[in-house]
């Protein structure tokens, strides 16, 4: 009887530690089973928000300047001295291999808000957390709705850290305000919350 208890528990574990999705086929990259992300499905997910990128924001953004991704353990991976689950260098994004394939859609749309940005604004040592941070969360938030992921731009709306979830609140009340326009004004001329420019910190 014990045997029988035994085997039952290891059949119903089992499936969480299966690689295998069950997603249809050409949509292994927005997998919501327990699959982690590989290199060929990083580069397909590149691929998918970018053309996301374009449908959505095709009015004021144009194609990310990011033309590959790469993998590598969050240990290996820090920003300001902490580890991060996805960081971008040049035009390269490079996102942990632990993550699930959903989570790392997530992780990858912040950081192409990034790029955007950061490719706009060459001087980007000078921009503040608040308004880097805050412009990432909000292309990623509008991204992973697109791609229908809702349980996650649920959780980006309801982050309660100030800096992230804070941050992309505000974006989100800017853009209630003046719209698209505004947002992008900011994200492209601002240097922190106050409104102040990068030539007045310099």
């Amino acid at each position: 009887m014990r045997a029988a208890a035994v085997w039952l528990l290891i059949l119903l574990v089992l499936p969480s530690w299966s690689q295998e999705c069950t997603c249809p086929p050409g949509m292994e990259h927005l997998c919501r089973d327990n699959v982690l992300i590989d290199q060929r499905v990083a580069d397909l997910q590149l691929e998918y928000l970018n053309g996301l990128l374009l449908k959505e924001f095709g009015d004021h953004l144009d194609a990310s300047p990011i033309v590959s991704v790469g993998l590598s353990k969050t240990a290996h991976m820090t920003f300001k001295g902490e580890a991060a689950q996805g960081l971008i260098d040049g035009d390269q994004i490079t996102i942990d291999p632990n993550l699930r394939r959903d989570a790392a859609l997530m992780v990858l749309a912040h950081e192409l808000g990034h790029a955007w940005q950061f490719s706009r604004r060459p001087e980007s040592d000078v921009i503040d957390d608040f308004i880097a941070e805050g412009f990432a969360e909000w292309v990623a938030f509008y991204l992973v709705k697109r791609a229908g992921l809702t349980e996650f731009s649920y959780r980006i709306k309801t982050n309660p850290d100030p800096l992230y979830g804070g941050a992309f609140r505000w974006y989100l009340n800017l853009e209630k305000e003046f719209g698209r326009e505004g947002v992008m004004n900011v994200m492209q001329h601002w240097s922190d919350a106050e409104g102040r420019h990068e030539e007045q910190n310099v």
